[in-house]
């Protein structure tokens, strides 16, 4: 009887995460919207990929309510427990803060370099385009490499050490270090999935936007749900 509870319990904490997980890509659709549509005001409209690029910086806070989803060495899944969520809140602030600082430095360095010619920027590299926001492909190929990047640093600094403490607790520096570790073993996996989410921001918000809502919320659950299945294989092995 109390088995058959736990099941029912644990299946409702994982509706609740998927719920939360949709409200969150919600919420950042929103916001894209809203600054899509202030940029087009000023004729900023091409300048859209780079915060769009910046929105994968919030990938570390977001996956936070898919925490129900993790399955422990013993091949349970994990009940939601208040106090590790507060835990984790406090590493992600941290990461959230410099990401948000990394985020601000580059929309100012484009909007230096692109927008504004009379910038310091602008003059040292001797940048000299013809109108307000004339990009090229060259500008949406860096956005997109550097979308990948954020994607990158989002899992190593952002997601995995909250799934490591999770599951094993080193303290705080040693999630930081276990999850550089899992990592670099895994480049070229860490890789795959950093373009996989870095795609599916990028491409459903420029050529697609409502299809956002689908996908990626489904890519950036199934992400995380084989990070905490290769995590485990890892350190089984």
């Amino acid at each position: 009887m109390s088995e058959s509870f736990n099941l029912s319990s644990l299946s409702a904490e994982k509706m609740i995460s998927y719920g939360l997980l949709f409200f969150a890509s919600l919420m950042i659709f929103f916001i894209s919207q809203i600054i899509h549509f202030y940029l087009g005001t000023y004729n900023l409209s091409t300048m859209y990929i780079s915060f769009c690029a910046g929105f994968i910086l919030f990938i570390p806070l977001v996956s936070l309510v898919l925490h129900p989803l993790i399955v422990n060495k013993e091949g349970k899944s994990e009940t939601f427990h208040f106090s590790a969520l507060l835990a984790n809140i406090g590493l992600v602030c941290v990461v959230q803060f410099l990401c948000f600082l990394i985020w601000m430095t580059d929309a100012i360095a484009l909007y230096s370099l692109y927008v504004d010619q009379h910038s310091f920027l602008a003059k040292v590299f001797d940048i000299k385009t013809q109108s307000r926001g004339d990009m090229t492909f060259e500008f949406y190929c860096f956005n997109f490499i550097l979308a990948w990047l954020f994607a990158m640093l989002s899992m190593v600094v952002g997601v995995l050490p909250c799934l490591i403490a999770r599951l094993d607790n080193y303290g705080v520096v040693g999630d930081f270090v276990a999850a550089f570790s899992f990592a670099k073993r895994h480049k070229s996996l860490m890789c795959f999935y950093a373009l996989l989410i870095a795609s599916s921001v990028l491409v459903p918000l420029l050529y697609g936007k409502y299809l956002f809502l689908v996908i990626f919320p489904s890519v950036l659950a199934w992400v995380f749900t084989r990070l905490n299945k290769k995590y485990l294989e890892s350190s089984v092995s």
